[in-house]
């Protein structure tokens, strides 16, 4: 299932990444990431960081949209008040 592939490949690139990817048809993602790799990174940084390792999923049309947000740890905890 390209859902798990997907995790599986951020895994590999994200030291201890916490990921939830939610979709219904394997065609549309809505994904959270979380992980201190992204600790002193902008938003932009953040985002090419994903784009890098899954746009060969976008490029050969396996993914048609895909929307995520990227945390680091100490982010995700303020934003759920943990």
């Amino acid at each position: 299932m390209l859902k798990n592939k997907i995790k599986l490949e951020i895994n590999e690139k994200l030291k201890n990444a916490d990921i939830k990817i939610f979709t219904n048809d394997n065609k549309y993602f809505n994904t959270i990431i979380i992980s201190d790799d992204f600790n002193d990174k902008t938003l932009i940084e953040r985002q090419k960081m994903i784009y890098d390792i899954i746009g060969k999923y976008i490029l050969n049309k396996e993914i048609h949209a895909i929307s995520f947000k990227t945390y680091t740890k100490q982010e995700w905890t303020v934003e759920n008040n943990d």
